[in-house]
């Protein structure tokens, strides 16, 4: 089901791509690439971790970070300086914090192009354990990522919020 993520314009999407990119290059590294973006059908099984932070008010819906526990695994020891060989609570809580930033510096760019939209904290998610809650989730815009630490995907399983139907 496409109805959700159809309804995006290239200045929602670039919202998150910028936003992805200054995050990861100021407290990461500067080596990335953004590849092609696709539809992505169930992105929360597709992924070894998810990070899913809720998306409220012009927008609303969820935005999925998948990736390996590998990567996960070496984003955390360049954020924690620190080598990290299993993902443990201050892993986990790196990855959530990274993630937060992404979403809320998106949320900050939208807002200066007169979007409101308000962001939930981040639910860490590993090995296929997904909450009833979040199983409507069908399909996302995929916005690959491949970074020095691994490949990271953006996934937005977001709709606009049509409020003209609205009496005040």
């Amino acid at each position: 089901m496409l109805k959700g993520v159809i309804g995006l314009t290239f200045e929602h999407i670039d919202s998150f791509v910028k936003a992805t990119y200054s995050v990861i290059e100021m407290m990461l590294n500067p080596d990335m690439e953004a590849e092609r973006p696709f539809f992505n059908s169930d992105p929360l099984s597709k992924y070894e971790v998810n990070v899913v932070v809720g998306v409220l008010g012009d927008l609303q819906g969820q935005v999925i970070c998948g990736m390996s526990k590998e990567t996960v695994k070496k984003i955390a020891s360049q954020m924690l300086f620190t080598e990290v060989e299993e993902i443990d609570a201050m892993a986990e809580s790196a990855i959530c914090e990274l993630k937060n930033i992404i979403v809320g510096t998106a949320s900050t760019n939208l807002s200066l192009n007169g979007y409101n939209c308000n962001i939930t904290p981040p639910m860490f998610l590993m090995d296929g354990n997904i909450p009833d809650f979040l199983k409507h989730i069908e399909t996302a815009l995929a916005i690959p990522i491949k970074t020095p630490f691994g490949r990271v995907e953006i996934n937005l399983a977001l709709r606009k919020e049509d409020v003209s139907h609205i009496d005040i």
